[in-house]
C-alpha cells in the first residue's frame, strides 16, 4: 500500500483529474472537505475551476498533517516517487499524466457525458476532452444487447 501522501497525490490526479502541477501546489486554503469540493487556482491560462471530490479522495487528504502544502514537492521527485511506486507493484511506469486520463476515461464510461468530464478536467472544449476520455464500445454494445 502506498504511504498516505503518495496515496493522496494519486487520487487527486486519478480521481480529481489534477495535472500534476496543480496536484503538487495545492494548499489547504484550495480545499474544502466537508463541503467535497476543492479549488484549482494553477490551471493553464491561469483558469480557476471547482472540483468534486470523491469519498476516497476525501478520506485520503484528511489523514495528512493540514499545514504547510497539502502535498508540495517538485514534479521531478514525484516523477521518482511514482516509478518507485510502480516497480513495487510490479506495473509499467505511464507516468503522472496517464491518471488524468484515467478520470476522464472513467467519467466518460460512468456517467456516457463528455460534457461531465469537461467540466471535471476544467476543459473548455469537449473535443479536448475525447483526447482524455477514450470511448468505450462496450457502452455502445451494451445498449444496443437488448434490440
Amino acid at each position: 500500500m502506498a504511504a498516505p501522501r503518495d496515496r493522496a497525490l494519486i487520487l487527486l490526479c486519478a480521481h480529481g483529474g489534477l495535472r500534476i502541477e496543480e496536484a503538487l501546489q495545492l494548499t489547504w486554503k484550495d480545499l474544502d472537505l466537508p463541503g467535497g469540493v476543492l479549488t484549482v487556482q494553477h490551471g493553464t491560462g491561469g483558469k480557476t475551476r471547482r472540483v468534486t471530490l470523491t469519498r476516497t479522495l476525501i478520506t485520503a487528504l484528511q489523514v495528512l498533517p493540514q499545514e504547510g502544502p497539502v502535498i508540495g514537492s517538485t514534479q521531478t521527485a514525484a516523477r521518482q516517487r511514482l516509478q518507485v511506486i510502480a516497480k513495487r507493484a510490479e506495473t509499467r511506469y505511464r507516468g503522472w499524466h496517464a491518471f488524468r486520463h484515467y478520470a476522464g476515461t472513467r467519467l466518460v464510461r460512468q456517467t456516457g457525458s463528455f460534457e461531465y468530464a469537461a467540466r471535471h478536467l476544467g476543459h473548455s472544449s469537449i473535443e479536448t476532452t475525447r483526447v482524455y476520455a477514450k470511448w468505450s464500445d462496450q457502452a455502445l454494445n451494451d445498449a444496443l444487447a437488448g434490440w
